[in-house]
């Protein structure tokens, strides 16, 4: 059986939602309508992207991820308002227990700076290696950066897109199997 990430990293802006915190003329406090829809103070509507909420629906609910630990790993300058956006945004119904997206995550590395630095953090606070995290990012420089570390990383101009996530999974088996040679 192929083993699977000890960890996975989304950035958010860009990545998980739209528009991106900075793009925000209101911000916190965020509120969610009987939809489900997410807005800020101004009433303006953030969005999952793609399949960012089928995945992390996935990763909270799946027995298979039961082991993996899920990070956010974001440069916004609007950290103040990404933790509250996070709280907004369920992944299971508040029937079903009422899950949102930062309940669901285990490290949080949000603000200014080098994505190096979020994951430097993250593996002395997890001890999870380079190797077993995987991560996704719509900007291909933290990509690149982040993949000097031995991290699995996957380009997502468009968000996390179904066909991101499948080439994630399918990437760090890969890389896997290679360190096993």
């Amino acid at each position: 059986m192929t083993r699977i990430p000890k960890l996975i990293a989304f950035d958010l802006d860009g990545t998980l939602w739209w528009p991106e915190m900075y793009m925000l003329d209101g911000g916190a406090p965020f509120r969610r309508d009987k939809s489900g829809a997410v807005f800020d103070k101004r009433n303006e509507r953030i969005e999952l992207m793609g399949a960012s909420e089928e995945v992390l629906r996935e990763l909270a609910t799946d027995p298979k991820w039961k082991d993996t630990e899920i990070a956010y790993v974001s440069r916004t300058e609007y950290p103040e308002w990404a933790i509250p956006c996070l709280k907004t945004f369920l992944v299971t119904p508040e029937g079903q227990g009422g899950r949102n997206l930062l309940d669901i995550s285990a490290y949080q590395e949000i603000y200014p700076g080098s994505k190096i630095t979020h994951f430097k953090k993250i593996h002395k606070d997890s001890a999870v290696p380079y190797e077993d995290m995987l991560f996704f990012d719509n900007e291909k420089w933290n990509c690149t950066e982040c993949s000097r570390l031995g991290i699995v990383c996957v380009y997502t101009p468009r968000g996390l897109t179904r066909e991101a996530w499948d080439r994630g999974l399918a990437d760090f088996a890969t890389a896997q199997a290679s360190r096993q040679q």
